[in-house]
């Protein structure tokens, strides 16, 4: 007899959470109101999403909606084209969990980071860690990254914290 797994859904009444309350909630209301755009954009993207998300995202950025007055577009990039049509696949789920922080966008767009993707082949076959970035962070910007994910546990401390760093780097 083959094992079974089994799930149990709890029936729980809807509730609207703004992000601004959930970043709160995470990283404490002081550090949550330092973050500017983009890293609230990168950390909801980390924030409403799952392990796989998280480990295959190598940055978030938003632009501007064509559209006049529309909220802006949420860009994900991926380490991989698989990933590209699975994450498009789910792109009104995405677009819904956004919408349950309070996190306006207008759309969602997945990517492949050909840098990263070209870092990580270089590192493979150098067997070597990928190239570190022409600028580095100083030592102030790694001592407020440290700062602002002190509250969270592992792996989100790490994801969070480097994609912060991406953030001040490719500023």
């Amino acid at each position: 007899m083959g094992k079974h797994r089994f799930s149990e859904a709890m029936d729980l009444p809807s509730r609207e959470e703004h992000l601004s309350s959930l970043m709160k909630g995470v990283l404490g209301a002081e550090v949550a109101g330092r973050l500017n755009t983009a890293q609230r954009a990168t950390a909801a993207w980390f924030a409403a999403n799952g392990d796989r998300e998280r480990a295959h995202t190598t940055r978030v950025y938003l632009k501007e909606s064509s559209s006049a007055g529309a909220a802006p577009i949420i860009c994900v990039m991926v380490d991989s084209h698989p990933l590209v049509s699975d994450f498009m696949a789910n792109r009104d789920l995405y677009l819904a969990r956004f919408a349950n922080q309070g996190f306006s966008v207008s759309g969602i767009e997945f990517m492949v980071d050909r840098s990263a993707k070209k870092a990580a082949k270089r590192a493979s076959r150098e067997k070597l860690v990928a190239p570190s970035p022409s600028r580095t962070l100083t030592k102030e910007e790694q001592e407020r990254i440290e700062s602002l994910v002190a509250g969270l546990e592992e792996p989100l401390r790490s994801s969070v914290s480097k994609a912060i760093e991406n953030s001040y780097l490719n500023d």
